[in-house]
């Protein structure tokens, strides 16, 4: 027979594992995020941080992407994608404090004074 303590501990290992599922992803979403900045950051400084020269520099390089050979091309996946990876692996590394920290919402040591 299953008792009420058991349960009630049960539902806080789901809960638990939802809310840290959830930072998980709401972490990997925003570290993805910083990685397509940074790649528009790299095309905003090819431009000179111009909207113009940005979206120039982006048809130029959809245009040669287009226009190389398949050979060339898988080429230029596997060097997108790894360079992506190194750049999430640099931002998650500096993002890394974010997922040892406890809620945030939740605590009570909060240093705002309450002013009645």
């Amino acid at each position: 027979m299953i008792t009420p303590h058991a349960s009630a501990r049960q539902s806080w290992r789901l809960a638990d594992a939802c809310y840290h599922g959830l930072r998980l992803a709401g972490w990997l979403v925003v570290t993805l995020g910083c990685v397509a900045a940074l790649w528009l950051l790299f095309f905003a400084a090819l431009g000179n941080f111009s909207f113009g020269g940005t979206i120039l520099q982006i048809d130029n390089f959809a245009s040669r992407y287009v226009a190389a050979s398949a050979e060339r091309q898988d080429h230029f996946v596997r060097f997108f994608w790894l360079t992506s990876a190194g750049l999430f692996v640099a931002v998650g590394f500096f993002r890394r404090h974010s997922l040892t920290q406890s809620g945030g919402a939740a605590t009570s040591n909060s240093r705002e004074i309450t002013h009645g």
